[in-house]
């Protein structure tokens, strides 16, 4: 094989690796913006809230947590949101797809939720186009800024639709490492 070859099929091999791990990385930032909102509201903020019911009913989250587990409401009266942190694990979840030590993890614990979350956003998906539309009724929305449903839904919906692309990648790019194909230059 020639060196210019050879040079050709590792640039060609790089630039296809960056492009699929590309969906991993959006995935793992779509929901920082959802994961501040909510830090900033547990912090006492009342950015995106358009009305002053909506700020006492972000206010008076703190307090519906009393009634549940001690340590969301610990974690809360820090101005730390559990949703947040789940949005922080989700997107490291994301990150595993595309990262070295993701690839060490057992392969079925990415695919299978990787599947699953795919699935899912195609219901939520239904379901909020049928809202749309009137056909499902919509929930209570009083009170927020529109941009507040484009950072939390919208960076769900990317989430979900990038995580179900990541996880389609991340299984092409094991099972070629696994097979490479004949006659190509693999690193």
């Amino acid at each position: 094989m020639s060196l210019k070859h050879e040079k050709h099929i590792r640039t060609e091999t790089a630039a296809k690796t960056y492009l699929t791990k590309g969906w991993g990385y959006v995935a793992a930032f779509a929901l920082l913006p959802y994961a501040i909102l909510k830090s900033l509201w547990a912090w006492g903020s009342t950015v995106g809230l358009t009305t002053k019911q909506a700020a006492q009913d972000v206010a008076a989250f703190g307090d519906t947590l009393k009634e549940g587990p001690a340590f969301l409401y610990t974690l809360y009266t820090i101005g730390i949101d559990f949703t947040a942190v789940l949005a922080i694990l989700a997107s490291l979840f994301a990150l595993a797809f595309v990262t070295s030590w993701g690839e060490k993890l057992p392969k079925w614990l990415l695919i299978i939720p990787g599947w699953s979350i795919g699935v899912l956003t195609v219901l939520i998906s239904f379901m909020t186009t049928l809202q749309f539309f009137g056909v499902l009724p919509k929930g209570y929305a009083e009170g927020l800024a529109i941009w507040v449903y484009v950072v939390t839904y919208g960076g769900l919906f990317v989430w979900g639709v990038t995580v179900f692309i990541a996880t389609l990648l991340f299984q092409h790019r094991i099972k070629n490492k696994q097979f490479p194909k004949r006659g190509t230059y693999t690193s």
